[in-house]
């Protein structure tokens, strides 16, 4: 296993989590920001960046775990390698 390569996989998804994760965190919009004419379709936007902003924070989520997960990995095989050469040695 190329552990550089693990680890960097891992920084990827580290940095696809962050970039997921602060999409839509500022966002704001609702009737309010539409307009009197608009309020019921600002509301509609509303509702649909709030589901958006649910799923991203999932897929952040799930993007942050794979890369714990892949260090973690990366980790473990190095260290069983480096005990590897030493009973060779």
């Amino acid at each position: 296993m190329d552990t550089a390569a693990v680890r960097f996989a891992a920084e990827r998804f580290d940095a696809a989590a962050d970039l997921l994760g602060g999409q839509l965190s500022g966002l704001r919009f609702d009737g309010s920001v539409a307009g009197h004419a608009h309020v019921a379709h600002g509301d509609v936007v509303r509702a649909t960046l709030e589901r958006l902003a649910a799923v991203l924070a999932q897929w952040s989520g799930a993007a942050a775990e794979i890369a714990a997960a892949l260090r973690a990995d990366a980790g473990r095989y190095g260290e069983a390698e480096l005990r590897a050469v030493a009973v060779l040695q």
